[in-house]
């Protein structure tokens, strides 16, 4: 029994510790940013307009919080630092856009068949800005956002 429960409790670090969220890296690079913020996505909702609401409505029924990080000093090192917590946390990436000095990259984590965190990285010269979203989101669920984006932009 007790060589059953070791062998859970190493699973369970083992998997923590491939499968780190974005909130780790929030927390340990907080201090090192020119501004940075968290707020549950309730409270998001309250200051959207209505018009907005009902684009993002499904994302934020199923979404958390929201963590933003904006680097401005150390933004390169802090692009080498973020890149490879990507790698090591085995975030899916989704899109990455490169032009001249500006980068944006689009990540997603999933476990289970749920996207469990989206994380947008968006780079232009010396700055850099890194938002995170906690999410419970179905794959299904993302394609609709976007596909809701295709299709407004086809109207306009």
């Amino acid at each position: 029994m007790k060589k059953i429960f070791l062998l859970l409790i190493i699973v369970t670090f083992s998997s923590c510790a491939v499968n780190t969220s974005f909130n780790t890296f929030y927390q340990n690079h907080e201090d090192d940013s020119e501004f940075s913020f968290g707020l549950s996505s309730a409270l998001i909702a309250r200051f959207l307009p209505d018009e907005d609401m009902q684009e993002i409505k499904p994302l934020l029924k199923k979404a958390k919080h929201i963590r933003i990080l904006v680097f401005s000093e150390f933004a390169e090192d802090k692009s080498e630092q973020f890149n490879k917590f990507i790698n090591r946390s085995r975030f899916e990436e989704m899109v990455k856009l490169k032009s001249n000095d500006n980068k944006i990259g689009f990540f997603v984590l999933k476990r289970n068949k749920k996207i469990k965190e989206i994380v947008l990285e968006i780079s232009s010269g010396d700055d850099l800005v890194l938002i995170g979203l906690k999410t419970n989101l179905t794959q299904e669920d993302l394609d609709k956002i976007f596909e809701g984006k295709k299709a407004e932009k086809l109207i306009m």
